[in-house]
């Protein structure tokens, strides 16, 4: 009797290991899945791990995938480095290097689970915040509009 009752016993402690969370998904495990899912154009599997804007923008690119080649459709896992998280309650925000690139995504959680929320388009680069940018582009428009108004009767 004692044997069956310690064999029960580990058998239920077992069992409350593996459901309580010991194999649940963190922020990280949920953000480097989702881009390896996205870099090998695995839209469906990414779709199950995104939410809001980050599943609008999978659908988007899911569209325009399958209007080019399927070259890229064998393509390799991409490099991701030093994941790291800064997550509160709801919300995560992971930091990581990608093939050199230092990128970022958010996660947040929806119905106990992990999901991407926002992420870096494929391609996309980071624009330095110290950037300057010419305000003065519409001036330099009009200016020329002024002065280009025999552009369209060269045209013609």
């Amino acid at each position: 009797m004692k044997k069956v009752f310690s064999v029960l016993a580990a058998a239920i402690i077992a069992i409350a290991f593996t459901s309580c969370g010991g194999g649940a998904d963190t922020p990280e495990k949920v953000a480097e899945k989702f881009l390896n899912h996205m870099a090998k154009q695995e839209f469906a599997d990414a779709k199950k791990l995104a939410t809001g804007d980050a599943l609008e923008m999978i659908k988007t690119i899911e569209s325009f995938a399958t209007l080019g080649d399927d070259s890229e459709a064998d393509a390799e896992a991409p490099k991701i480095e030093n994941m790291k998280c800064e997550t509160t309650e709801e919300a995560s925000t992971c930091t990581y290097t990608q093939d050199g690139v230092d990128q970022s995504i958010e996660l947040q959680k929806v119905e106990g689970k992990w999901l991407v929320s926002q992420f870096p388009k494929e391609g996309s680069s980071t624009i330095d915040e110290d950037v300057d940018v010419d305000v003065d582009v519409d001036e330099d428009m009009d200016a020329d509009t002024e002065e280009g108004d025999d552009v369209t009767e060269e045209w013609e």
